[in-house]
């Protein structure tokens, strides 16, 4: 048989391991030796896949606790307390409050100065006073009050860390709570909720710059 014909069953690495005598048992030989090979080449295939696979999943898992990690620590509040920060949230409140404050005072003053009768034949030196007496109270009030507003406000920031919208809502309605306790502070909730208001607008417009 020539080198052709044992070419067409037998690959030409193997060509030398088939003589001519012998070529049937040496073929049958150098199949099997080569089934032995291909199955040992798939099962090695098979397992390098399992082995890959095995390390996907790891390396998925370890991503994954990675991310949830990354996560869970987002989702903590990662505000510190700081009594400088306190301070001048409260300092804050206090200054806004009391100025506002001190404008409402100063316009009631000047509205119940208009309609009282007393008040219309008194002099210029009690009116005055009487102004005086109005735009101070009004000015601690709101200022006391506001002040309290943004230390709430503060103060939910650190616990929870809500966002600034829930802390405003919840510091509001804790500090116009506050309020409704004494029948004489009621008159100035509606006053209370205009320095609210204009927080929140002001943080709107921070926001929407």
């Amino acid at each position: 048989m020539t080198s052709w014909e044992r070419s067409r069953f037998i690959p030409w690495t193997r060509l030398n391991d088939v003589s001519v005598p012998e070529y049937e048992h040496a073929k049958e030989q150098v199949y099997r030796s080569l089934n032995r090979d291909a199955i040992k080449e798939k099962d090695n295939l098979s397992i390098n896949i399992v082995k890959e696979g095995n390390n996907l999943l790891q390396v998925n898992g370890t991503q994954a606790s990675n991310i949830a990690g990354v996560n869970s620590s987002s989702t903590r509040n990662d505000v510190v307390y700081s009594t400088p920060d306190l301070v001048r949230s409260l300092a804050f409140g206090a200054s806004i409050g009391s100025i506002t404050g001190a404008v409402f005072g100063f316009m009631d003053g000047m509205r119940s100065a208009g309609e009282s009768k007393i008040l219309k034949n008194a002099s210029n030196m009690a009116k005055g006073k009487y102004l005086m007496q109005g735009t101070t109270r009004a000015g601690a009030t709101f200022g006391v009050f506001f002040a309290g507003f943004h230390g709430l406000k503060y103060g939910i920031r650190v616990a929870a860390d809500p966002g600034a919208i829930w802390e405003m809502v919840g510091a509001g309605v804790l500090s116009l709570g506050a309020l409704t306790m004494k029948p004489a502070m009621r008159v100035n909730i509606p006053y209370a909720g205009m320095l609210i208001g204009m927080d929140a607008f002001s943080y709107y417009m921070r926001v929407t710059e």
